[in-house]
Order: C-alpha cells, then structure tokens, then sequence
C-alpha cells in the first residue's frame, strides 16, 4: 500500500492515503484584522462536467447559489485572467448574500486547476476560494487577494 500512497496535506500536516476519485473537501479560515472585525476565507472543490469549461462552471454554481442562498445576488464578474507559473484560469465575482439575517458582501475566485497525472488527469479539477465577511475592509480584500496571487497548484 506505501508504494500507492501520496501526501495529503492540509494545514496541520498531512497523512499517507490512496489518491481519492473525487475532492470535496471545505476549508474555512476564521480571521480577525487589525481592526477587530471578523471574516473567514473558505475553500471548497469543485469538479467541471464533461465538456463544460470554467465560465460555464461558474454560471453554474450561480444558478445553483441564486436558488439555494437567501439574498444571492450576483454583483461584479472582472474579466477571466491567469495566475502563476501554471497558468491557472481564473474568475472573480463579487456576491450579495443574506447569511443569519446580516448581509454579507462575497468575494469568489474559481481557479480551474491544470492537469496532474495522479491528482487531476482529465484536467476537471477547480478550487473556489472565498471572502465572506459582513463588513469588508481594505486589510480582509488584501489578505484575500494575496492568497489568490500567492496560490500555487500541485507540483
């Protein structure tokens, strides 16, 4: 079993496991700025249908939000750029949602992950990560957009 073992990494170390066929793994990340105010990053997995590219993903997730979330509203879409030495496709949106009657303001990064012969062979992996607070400040937005700037897919 140890020759098909990988490291599987999370924030407190990792462990030796089989690849798994699908991550569905949820991250989130509380935080407090320099200011008291609170916020959390969250990541989540995603997974591309067949033939369905990152844009058609997002809109997607969108529809899905607009039904499921109280209050979903869709804000801002910047242009798709690419990040690191990857390349990675990348868009960002802006979201309006009603969470335990505050309003929060969201921030989303869609990340379609390149390919990985073990981690991502059919090249459908996407990683969505997020900025949810009900106040956003300057320090949570840099925070947030460094961890986009700074994200590095799997060597």
């Amino acid at each position: 079993m140890d020759s098909q073992c990988s490291k599987y990494p999370f924030a407190d170390g990792y462990f030796l496991t089989p690849v798994p066929l699908y991550n569905r793994s949820i991250h989130q990340l509380h935080f407090v700025d320099t200011q008291d105010n609170a916020y959390q990053i969250i990541i989540n997995h995603g997974r591309l249908a067949d033939n369905q590219n990152l844009q058609q993903f997002v809109e997607q997730e969108v529809e899905k939000m607009q039904r499921q979330v109280p209050g979903f509203s869709l804000e801002a879409t910047l242009p798709t750029y690419r990040i690191g030495p990857a390349q990675c496709e990348v868009i960002q949106q802006t979201h309006k949602l009603l969470h335990e009657g505050c309003w929060f303001t969201q921030q989303c990064a869609f990340i379609h992950l390149p390919l990985h012969p073990q981690l991502n062979p059919y090249e459908k992996n996407s990683v969505v990560i997020s900025l949810a607070t009900p106040n956003e400040q300057p320090e949570q937005l840099a925070h947030y957009q460094h961890i986009i700037n700074s994200f590095v897919p799997w060597e």
